[in-house]
Formats: structure tokens, C-alpha cells, sequence
């Protein structure tokens, strides 16, 4: 057969000669995967060890987290989720994956969140000191002392937020607020405290009509839903690598309305602040305001002279501290909400305990008041830990040299983690793990706690990742959900709006969502959520 010929027959036949080679390549894949790869040894779902379909395929339900929590009912401690990854579900292995020291690399999938090349934050800047270069500025914003700033504004807006719920539309006459679905007016308070401390803006979503702005909650929602899946796709790899060759223009332009809406809301923000801050420099530096996170992440700079952030990088860093200043923690105070209309004698305990330590509204503050709250603590952390703000995975692979999690040998290339759902789920670490018991933080011997068992749930309560990639605002996110729920229970009475049902199990429902007590949240990589709806009145 001349060349001329082979040519020809290569053209005829080529559809076929490629679907061949698919096959043959998708073989030899699975082969290798199932029996020479060195994840081989661990247990996992068949499918998932010789492809990243299934893993990718929960992602775009929204239950990814319920997919990992029953493999690991399935398949223990450690499970294979896709040829390369491994995910683990014991405390020492959190430990070891996200300690500062770890022998461990953020996974690409982070890059991907990035609007562009350019567009970077703290949460997609792969390289260690990158992102320590703008970890320090941001632990000026989160300083003590800027904390202390905050508190002010936080609760100037959890105020006015009480008084609008209070003040709202009364239902039957007997006091009772209409049903208010908690998922609403909650995104609606934490958005305009995390546009208060970012942009020193108060944006009004709270307010009955909502404002200009009342639909940024839900295209941030939007975009966290676009985003996800692709962070877990089986292409991440191709698609890190086309991403500054052209597929960032690509995406810009088919983006969603929503998403743009949401992406010019960021950029007229940065360009308001960064105009306010010019003129602040005009006047010598300092015009009297009190300064928010931007001012903050826009007046720091490197050595040579030159600003830390770009103006892209502001845009970044402005959306990161948006998303997760809100978001995360309106899933907590959804959670507790949930749970406390729920649960009679925790919620007489708490009303009980915050009525008689302030004796007016005023008075809910940081200090030895708030402090003494024991109960209210506790509350603050189960529903941290049954909220779970991050129910997904926190990607990391392992360097040269590789990594002992949970007595293994795990090799360079793996990717390893730990889903927050499974482990504030985790029976290890919390006897009746489904179950919201605030007791599990107070040693009380006479309630069966032994400090012991406080310790041992502390061991495995990670609310705000642990290591160099922990979360820099959880001083801030703790003071504000310990204030919102001091001053709302202080001030009003809350109740489950009778026969409503949403955001709870549903007995017939997925393995993992049965239970009809417990809160259902979709994993997005933050946690989105729907409900509960409960109703508000003047206390009593």
C-alpha cells in the first residue's frame, strides 16, 4: 500500500480509527487504574477509580457533599473518589492535610474561579508566597484593632435589621410577623454588613423594599452554581491551560445575565472606592472616616513602592470578601434558626440566658457580657457545625516526597482532602452527630459531658479550615453571628411558621437526606440553602 493510499484510507475511515483509539485508550486506562495505579489498594465505587465522571456528575446535582458522606458510609475512613484522589474522614488526617506545614499544593481546580489572568485572590493564587503577600494585608483588615472598628457597623446593621423585622408586616393580629423564609432576610443583613466593612456602603437590601441591590445575593449564588462544577470537571487540567489562551475572553462573553450583573456591580464599587481613596490621599491620608477592608487592600504597598493588589486583583479580593463575608455566614444563622424553633428547651435556655445577662439591646457587645454567654456559644458552634458554611471538599495535592495521612504513604500527584459535611457529621467526634445539642460544648457531668468529649469535638470542629489557607475573618464572622443572634433573641420572639417544612429531610428522600429534623444545604462549594420560614414578634 503507497502513502497516496493509506492517506485515503485514513480519511474514509477516520471516524472509526478514532473511536477505536478512544476505546483502547479508555481500556488501558481503566487497567492501569484498577490494578498498577498506587490508589489501586484503596476501596472506592467502581466507576469513580477509573474515571472523574461520577465525582464531576454530583457536583452539578448540588449533592456532591451526601455522595461523599455515603461512600464513606460505604467504604470507611479513606475512599478513592477519582483515579488520583482520595478523600479521608478521621481528624488526624484533617490535620495532616491542611496543617501549615503540610507537604501539600492548593489543587488547579482553585484557578479556575479566577475571572481572568489577571484577576486573582487570596482563594485562587496557587504559590505559597503569592498568596502570603496578600494574606498580610488582609490580616491588617482582620486585625484585632480593625475588628474592634467593625464591631460598630456590625451592629448598627444587625440593629436597624431587628428593628425592620420587628416593625414588618404583622399576620393574623396576634402578634406574629408573616412567614419570613430565614435564607432571604438573612442574605439580605449579612450582605449589607459584608458591603459596610468592604465598601463602607450601606446598600439597604434589609430594608422592606429591598434597594437597588436586592439581587446581588442571589447572581452571587448564580455564579458560585456556574463556577462549581467546572472546578471539579474532568478537564481541569486542559481547562486551567486554555484559560489565559483565550477561554477567559470566551467565558466573559457567553457568562451569564447574572453573573454580569454581578461582575459590573464589583467593578462600579472598586472604582467608587478607589476614587474615595485618591482624594483621601489628597487630603494627607486621613479624611476622619473609620477604614473599611478596601482602604486597607488599596493603600498597601510591596517594597519597591508599587501596590500589592492591581486594580483587577481589588476586583478579586472585593468579590472573595463578599462572598465569603456573607454567604457563609447566612447558612450559620439559617442553621440556627432551623434548629432553635425546633429544639423548646434550647430555646428557652438561650432566651433565658441572654434576657437576664443584658438588660437592654445596647449592651450586646464584645465584653465580659457577651463572653459570659456560655449557651449562646454553644449554640453559635452547633450551628456552625450543622450549617456547615463549606460542605464541599478543600482540594490539595500532594508534593514531591509525599504525604503520611492516617499512617499511609500517600505519593506525590494524589489529590487529598476532607469534605466538611462528613466530618461535622462525623460520629468519631459527635455522639449523635445528626442531632443539635448545644451541650456537647459545656462539660457538665450531670448532662453526660465529660471534658473529654468537649475535647474531642473540638478536634474534629473545623468551621473555618485550619493552616496557611484558613479562613482570615473568622474573629469577625464568630463576633458577628454571637451579636445578630444576642440582639435578635433579645429583642423578638421567633417561631417555625406552623406546618412549614422547607429546608428539612424528607423521608423519602436520598440516602443521607431522610432525616426529617435535619438541615438540607446544596453544595457550591460555599453552601447555598433554602428555608427554614419562621415568623418574628416583639418579645413577650
Amino acid at each position: 500500500m503507497d502513502i497516496q493510499t493509506l492517506i485515503q484510507a485514513l480519511k474514509e475511515h477516520w471516524k472509526a480509527l478514532a473511536f477505536t483509539t478512544f476505546i483502547l485508550y479508555f481500556i488501558s486506562s481503566a487497567i492501569y487504574n484498577l490494578h498498577f495505579s498506587p490508589l489501586s489498594k484503596y476501596p472506592g465505587p467502581l466507576l469513580a477509580k477509573i474515571s472523574s465522571l461520577p465525582n464531576f456528575y454530583y457536583t452539578t446535582t448540588g449533592n456532591r457533599h451526601i455522595w461523599i458522606w455515603q461512600c464513606h458510609q460505604i467504604y470507611g475512613h479513606t475512599f478513592r473518589y477519582h483515579p488520583t484522589g482520595l478523600l479521608f474522614s478521621t481528624a488526624p488526617a484533617y490535620r495532616s492535610i491542611y496543617a501549615t506545614k503540610s507537604n501539600v499544593r492548593k489543587s488547579p481546580s482553585y484557578a479556575v474561579w479566577a475571572r481572568n489572568e489577571q484577576n486573582h485572590n487570596t482563594l485562587t493564587v496557587l504559590g505559597r508566597v503569592e498568596h502570603a503577600v496578600k494574606r498580610k494585608v488582609l490580616n491588617l483588615a482582620f486585625s484585632e484593632k480593625a475588628v474592634r472598628y467593625a464591631e460598630g457597623r456590625v451592629r448598627g446593621e444587625v440593629g436597624r435589621w431587628v428593628d425592620v423585622l420587628a416593625e414588618g408586616e404583622e399576620g393574623k393580629g396576634d402578634g406574629w410577623s408573616v412567614p419570613m423564609n430565614a435564607a432571604v432576610v438573612t442574605n439580605r443583613l449579612v450582605f449589607d454588613i459584608a458591603g459596610n466593612l468592604t465598601f463602607g456602603v450601606n446598600f439597604g437590601l434589609k430594608e422592606r423594599d429591598g434597594g437597588r441591590f436586592r439581587d446581588i445575593p442571589e447572581a452571587m449564588a448564580e455564579l458560585l452554581r456556574f463556577m462549581y462544577p467546572i472546578s471539579q470537571s474532568p478537564f481541569i487540567n486542559t481547562w486551567v491551560y486554555l484559560k489565559p489562551r483565550g477561554l477567559d475572553r470566551v467565558m466573559d462573553y457567553f457568562v451569564p445575565k447574572n453573573i454580569r450583573m454581578y461582575y459590573d456591580f464589583i467593578d462600579e464599587q472598586v472604582g467608587k472606592r478607589m476614587k474615595e481613596e485618591k482624594e483621601r490621599e489628597k487630603l494627607g491620608g486621613d479624611d476622619g472616616k473609620e477604614k473599611d477592608m478596601f482602604h486597607y487592600m488599596f493603600q498597601q504597598k510591596k517594597e519597591d513602592g508599587n501596590p500589592v493588589y492591581s486594580i483587577d486583583e481589588l476586583r478579586a479580593e472585593a468579590n472573595l470578601l463578599l462572598i465569603a463575608g456573607s454567604d457563609t455566614t447566612a447558612v450559620t444563622l439559617c442553621a440556627f434558626f432551623f434548629y432553635i424553633t425546633r429544639r423548646p428547651l434550647c430555646y428557652e435556655k438561650l432566651t433565658h440566658e441572654i434576657r437576664t445577662t443584658f438588660t437592654s439591646a445596647s449592651e450586646i457587645r464584645t465584653g465580659a457580657g457577651l463572653t459570659s454567654c456560655t449557651y449562646l456559644t454553644a449554640c453559635v458552634n452547633e450551628s456552625l457545625r450543622l450549617g456547615v458554611a463549606g460542605a464541599g471538599t478543600l482540594d490539595r495535592v500532594v508534593q514531591l516526597g509525599g504525604l503520611i495521612i492516617d499512617g499511609e504513604y500517600i505519593p506525590a500527584g494524589t489529590t487529598v482532602a476532607c469534605s466538611g459535611w462528613t466530618m461535622m457529621h462525623n460520629e468519631a467526634s459527635f455522639d449523635g452527630a445528626y442531632v443539635f445539642r448545644p451541650e456537647r460544648w459545656i462539660a457538665n457531668r450531670a448532662h453526660g459531658v465529660t471534658e473529654a468529649d468537649v475535647a474531642r469535638a473540638w478536634s474534629g470542629f473545623n468551621p473555618f479550615s485550619a493552616g496557611p489557607w484558613n479562613c482570615v475573618g473568622q474573629k469577625l464572622a464568630l463576633m458577628e453571628l454571637q451579636i445578630v443572634i444576642a440582639r435578635t433573641m433579645w429583642a423578638l420572639d421567633v417561631r417555625l411558621a406552623p406546618g412549614d417544612r422547607t429546608g428539612a429531610g424528607m423521608r423519602d428522600g436520598w440516602w443521607g437526606m431522610r432525616d426529617t429534623e435535619h438541615f438540607q444545604v446544596r453544595d457550591a462549594y460555599v453552601t447555598l440553602r433554602d428555608g427554614p420560614v419562621v415568623q418574628f414578634r416583639k418579645r413577650v
